[in-house]
């Protein structure tokens, strides 16, 4: 994920943070998944989870326009 993104109208440096995914059981980071929706009688959706991104959203503290971004995370060594 770049350290920092500048806003196209604006020219300043936009603000990392994620949009809020409103669950039965509270809230969570919003996120994507590749390929077409799947009905599941259970739980909504079908879902693969080695298929699914968090999604990271810069927002720009003078105009407040949103750009949203699903980029998988390298695996860092410890």
């Amino acid at each position: 994920m770049p350290q920092s993104i500048e806003c196209v109208r604006c020219r300043v440096p936009m603000e990392l943070g994620f949009v809020l995914d409103g669950r039965h059981e509270g809230y969570a980071q919003q996120q994507w998944s590749s390929g077409k929706p799947k009905a599941s009688f259970w739980m909504g959706l079908k879902l693969e989870k080695d298929k699914i991104v968090q999604v990271s959203t810069w927002r720009c503290p003078t105009c407040g326009r949103l750009e949203s971004y699903a980029i998988r995370e390298e695996a860092t060594p410890e």
